[in-house]
């Protein structure tokens, strides 16, 4: 079903998304599993010494309520409200590691949150118009956009504006 969770890491990350994502009185649409997707696909794209480490962060959370709680309940089985009550001793934890794991897993799942069509249209973003607004090839209609746009219009026409080493957006070095 999942090409880069394990059924076990999906459980866990599916709890996760139920505890980190925003909820609405009267809004809260059923897209968890496509969330979960999103974090699938992402968490393929990582390199792969975290494609090992995030599963094992993810045990930790899931195993760490017998030492962090303590229960002898897994993250998973707990209720939602006993979840957000762990996950928050979580990001407030004088371990960094600990509130680390968190945020990056928040940032995937609230990737594939933002990026959903229902919560776009609810929030009122709209991305071709958002797209259009940042296209570099047309002049800012954000005054706050013009000296951002005369920077990299002048990288552009000297040459130092472009990919290095596979890595875009670098200012290349002049060599002659």
């Amino acid at each position: 079903m999942f090409k880069n969770l394990s059924p076990r890491t999906a459980q866990i990350v599916r709890a996760l998304i139920e505890v980190l994502k925003p909820r609405k009185e009267n809004f809260d649409p059923p897209i968890d599993e496509e969330i979960l997707k999103v974090a699938d696909n992402f968490i393929g794209h990582l390199p792969s010494h975290m494609k090992f480490l995030l599963p094992l962060g993810l045990y930790l959370l899931e195993f760490g309520t017998l030492i962090f709680v303590p229960t002898f309940r897994r993250f998973s089985r707990m209720p939602l409200e006993e979840r957000e009550k762990y996950i928050l001793s979580w990001t407030e934890s004088k371990i960094a590691l600990r509130r680390d794991l968190i945020k990056g897993i928040k940032a995937i799942c609230m990737t594939g949150f933002y990026a959903h069509p229902a919560i776009m249209q609810s929030i009122g973003y709209e991305l071709e118009e958002h797209l259009r607004k940042i296209n570099v090839g047309e002049e800012p209609t954000v005054p706050c956009d013009q000296e951002a746009y005369e920077y990299f219009k002048k990288l552009e026409e000297t040459g130092r504006w472009g990919p290095v080493a596979g890595e875009p957006g670098r200012i290349k070095e002049k060599t002659e």
